[in-house]
């Protein structure tokens, strides 16, 4: 099983990387096998009608991603203090996605039909995308249950295993899709029975492999409560509700730009289309970059391996830098055909041919700032990317594209873009900047095993268990995490009267001895409770000055003589 913790850096976050960035590639790949199906079979109603309720399952299915997420985070945190797959963490798990699934089933099946008409979907097409959402409803556990089955493997460290999982199901998806729509004739129903078939059968087959391997696993230390058991719950919801919050607002904030854009026309709308097909392809790699550096880093700050954290931020973004100048050399020498690839409309490739000419020198800005927002995930400082995002998209991109739009056009929002995506960046390096030095952070947050350089990040004595993150996670700290060490705001010691020597209480600075030039610096947030080098278990008598043989003892009249 792959321990990111240890070997070469920059392999152990591309060998994560590289394969989900195929499985979501073939993700795209069935999509569009789906719409072909649907397209074939059903006609323009059919299409149309799952056209315009996908962006409603879209918006679901991100909720999840962000508490999936979470836990992803949560157990790379685990993983690298020891504690791989937790049978607290694993419950806590389970739990959040049998609820979170029945929710949002509870909550999409009677919105929809609203939703769709203040979309302005009405008639055959609004009927059909609301069976095609209800039906996709009827199975969100199917869909929620692979999704948490790959977190699990991510946070591990297992992309390959994740990555077979994701195949499994695009295949599958785009069979049942042929059968269910094709041979059976279910209709729109059955484009959504396809997508909850195939979700159903990959959960199961992972979980059950999931099961197996944790049967086989020797029973840990610490027993599973309730009480263990709503404290990652507790974690899980506080890592994660900034995430699903973000892509909540990622999602609603595409919506609001198709509404700024569709009073330029149709011609406008469908360069819109072409743009953001463009975006998801060149960002595949970069969102999957960052998703490698996210379970990376939890599995480091996990360890206490600072040192490394730091390392792989560094030799990720210089890799992610240069795949960016690569891919924006590539797409503005290419904007012709690559505009004419998607689009036979000659005033569409033009606008598309313009976007590319304005937004791909700022390209570097948007992929910088998702690498980083990996790197804060995965200490669990998920609010933020949630600042970040409402800061470059809420209050710059789409307000400017709005202002703009009116006075210089289509160009205006292509402006627009840019501009947020270079004010988001800022504040992201801010943000790094701030955690990096400032007190609490460091590069891996608060808690978890000590790191005193690039030595593997190891204090405890050899033979000994390694202390265990316990502290509550939240915005701003990290659990399983280490400060960098400061010294502490005490006076140096010094040397310490013949005359007395008492016990002195852990969690107080301890005097050093005259031997010793300077205090150690406490590295520890609460009293310690073990042996370690802070530790006086009792009063020593003050050696005598010099260790070798004995002087001769003075006669007490002699100095009463020199006096």
């Amino acid at each position: 099983m792959p321990d990111l913790t240890r070997g070469p850096v920059l392999a152990g976050v591309a060998g994560i990387a590289a394969p989900l960035a195929l499985a979501n590639l073939l993700q795209q790949g069935y999509l569009l096998v789906d719409s072909a199906v649907v397209g074939q079979y059903l006609g323009v109603t059919g299409l149309a009608a799952m056209g315009a309720g996908q962006p409603l399952y879209a918006i679901l299915t991100s909720l999840f991603t962000g508490v999936s997420g979470a836990f992803a985070v949560r157990l790379g945190h685990l993983a690298g203090a020891g504690r791989r797959d937790d049978p607290s963490a694993l419950l806590a798990l389970a739990l959040c996605t049998g609820v979170w699934s029945a929710l949002c089933a509870a909550v999409a099946v009677p919105v929809t039909g609203p939703l769709l008409a203040l979309a302005g979907v009405t008639g055959q097409v609004a009927a059909e995308a609301r069976t095609f959402v209800v039906t996709l409803c009827s199975g969100l556990a199917a869909v929620y249950a692979l999704g948490a089955v790959c977190a699990v493997l991510t946070g591990r460290g297992d992309a390959r295993r994740a990555t077979g999982l994701l195949i499994t199901a695009s295949v599958l998806n785009a069979l049942f899709a042929w059968l269910f729509v094709g041979a059976w004739g279910l209709g729109i129903a059955g484009a959504a029975l396809a997508v909850v078939a195939a979700n159903a059968l990959a959960a199961a087959a992972g979980l059950a492999r999931l099961v197996r391997e944790q049967r086989r696993r020797p029973p840990g230390d610490t027993a599973v409560t309730a009480a263990t058991v709503g404290a990652e719950v507790r974690r899980g919801l506080r890592i994660g509700t900034p995430m699903a919050v973000q892509y909540l607002l990622i999602g609603v904030g595409v919506l609001a730009l198709v509404w700024i854009i569709t009073p330029f026309g149709e011609e406008a709308l469908a360069a819109l289309t072409v743009v953001s097909r463009l975006e998801l392809l060149t960002s595949v790699l970069f969102l999957n970059l960052s998703g490698a550096l996210m379970v990376f880093t939890a599995q480091n700050t996990g360890a206490g391996h600072t040192a490394r954290v730091r390392e792989g931020v560094r030799r990720t973004v210089w890799l992610g830098t240069a795949l960016t100048v690569l891919v924006s050399l590539l797409l503005l020498a290419g904007r012709g055909p690559v505009a004419a690839l998607f689009s036979g409309s000659e005033e569409t490739r033009m606008v598309t041919e313009r976007y590319i000419l304005i937004t791909a020198p700022f390209f570097l800005c948007y992929t910088l700032t998702v690498v980083l927002h990996g790197w804060f995930n995965g200490i669990a400082r998920t609010v933020v990317p949630l600042i970040c995002t409402v800061l470059s998209l809420g209050v710059v991109r789409l307000p400017l594209s709005y202002a703009l739009g009116h006075a210089w056009g289509v160009d205006g929002v292509m402006w627009a873009t840019a501009i947020g995506w270079a004010v988001g960046l800022g504040y992201t390096l801010l943000a790094a900047r701030s955690t990096a030095t400032g007190p609490r952070g460091g590069w891996s947050g608060r808690g978890g095993r000590g790191d005193r350089g690039g030595d593997g990040g190891r204090t405890t004595e050899p033979g000994t268990p390694a202390p265990v993150p316990v502290t509550e996670s939240g915005p701003g700290r990290a659990p399983g995490t280490v400060p960098k060490p400061v010294p502490e705001p005490v006076t140096v010691a010094k040397p310490v009267p013949v005359t007395e020597t008492k016990p002195v209480s852990v969690p107080q600075p301890v005097p050093e001895p005259a031997a010793v030039p300077k205090p150690v610096p406490v590295t520890v947030p609460k009293p310690v409770t073990e042996p370690g080098p802070l530790v006086v278990p009792k009063p020593m008598p003050e050696p005598a000055p010099e260790p070798a043989p004995e002087p001769e003892p003075v006669p007490e009249p002699g100095r009463r003589a020199e006096r």
